[in-house]
């Protein structure tokens, strides 16, 4: 299993996702909080939060959030790797 920590960007179900919480379980296996990473903007009221990272903007749509398996959700050799601190904190913060 991959090493996941909070911030950090992997797929599942081969889209893009953010890891927002570890540590957690469901029906005895380890899980993982994670929320999609769109590099579309979301069309009508849905709450979300805008990312700028070094490659592009991405936006974190806040109503799409998700606890899985861990074990469902794989690396991502793709760009940008991480989501950067600022926007991490805020939807951290907008979840409360």
């Amino acid at each position: 299993m991959a090493a996941m920590s909070v911030g950090k960007i992997m797929k599942h179900q081969h889209k893009k996702v953010v890891i927002l919480r570890t540590g957690l379980s469901i029906d005895g296996s380890a899980a993982v909080q994670i929320v999609p990473l769109s590099a579309r903007k979301p069309s009508g009221g849905g709450r979300y939060v805008e990312a700028k990272t070094w490659v592009s903007v991405y936006w974190v749509p806040l109503d799409q959030v998700k606890v899985v398996k861990a074990t469902d959700v794989v690396e991502a050799a793709t760009y940008p790797g991480r989501l950067p601190h600022d926007p991490l904190k805020a939807v951290l913060k907008e979840l409360g």
